[in-house]
């Protein structure tokens, strides 16, 4: 149960990453609320302290992904945002002059 739930959890990451380097905003709260469900689901499966600890490493990498995204997300949107204004403050330029 818990290699399966560690494979879709990494499945789930690569769709992020990959959501991420497309700009595709739309998709990442889906895939987000999926990972957080899953990450749940794995962290239950570790009920016992010997699996809990077995599993630290495990559990570190994951932590560190959702940092990664977090910051990710947060500097890749920003530079979206900040080329869509660009683009915006052009057009309205252009249709203002060309008018």
């Amino acid at each position: 149960m818990e290699e399966k739930t560690l494979k879709r959890i990494r499945s789930i990451e690569n769709k992020i990453e990959s959501c991420l380097s497309e700009e595709d905003f739309i998709s990442i709260p889906a895939l987000s609320l999926e990972l957080e469900k899953l990450v749940k689901e794995f962290a239950a499966s570790l009920d016992l302290a010997d699996k809990f600890k077995s599993n630290a490493e495990e559990l570190e990498k994951i932590s560190s992904k959702l940092e990664f995204f977090k910051s990710q997300t947060a500097t890749i949107f920003k530079d979206y945002r900040s080329k869509v204004s660009a683009q915006t403050k052009m057009h309205l330029a252009y249709k203002k002059y060309s008018g």
